[in-house]
């Protein structure tokens, strides 16, 4: 499936209508506590500002990176987020690195390469990497790799190539 490839997820098993509670034996209840009080804090900051805060969660962002109002990022797992040089991160968008199914937690990380655009209120789950170059319009979900120089949108997912305009 090449750079389409699925997500990279761990899988953890648990007795049905558990899987919710799996995560207490990764993260400590006191560290989710003050990562979710960090991110309300930060979604209350003005954009220019509100990084620091993602930052403090443990999200690795790079230079120039443009948070508009409200992002979302995952307070259970910010440490397995990366934000590339120069990306957008559009008004309420949320990034998750963690998700739950009937018998089975799941969990893993989230790249987003260099100079991407992520529309208002898109999703990102857990497991994904976006390719550098790569545009994901207003509430796109997305649900699997998207490679470089490429527009993700739509439900299900259809992607077109950036042609480069030089």
């Amino acid at each position: 499936m090449g750079e389409f490839s699925l997500r990279k997820l761990i899988r953890i098993k648990s007795k049905t209508g558990k899987s919710s509670t799996e995560w207490k034996k990764i993260k400590p209840l006191i560290i989710v506590l003050k990562n979710f009080l960090i991110s309300k804090i930060g979604n209350m900051m003005p954009s220019n500002f509100n990084y620091l805060f993602f930052k403090l969660m443990g999200v690795k962002i790079e230079k120039n990176v443009q948070l508009m109002p409200s992002p979302g990022f995952d307070f259970f797992f910010p440490e397995l987020i990366s934000v590339g040089e120069g990306t957008i991160i559009g008004m309420d968008c949320l990034i998750l690195c963690h998700e739950f199914t009937t018998n089975e937690f799941k969990y893993g990380g989230v790249k987003i390469g260099r100079n991407v655009l992520i529309g208002a209120r898109s999703v990102v789950l857990a497991g994904v990497t976006i390719g550098d170059n790569s545009i994901i319009p207003a509430n796109t979900l997305v649900y699997t790799n998207i490679p470089s120089n490429m527009i993700a949108f739509g439900s299900p997912l259809q992607f077109k190539k950036i042609e480069n305009k030089r």
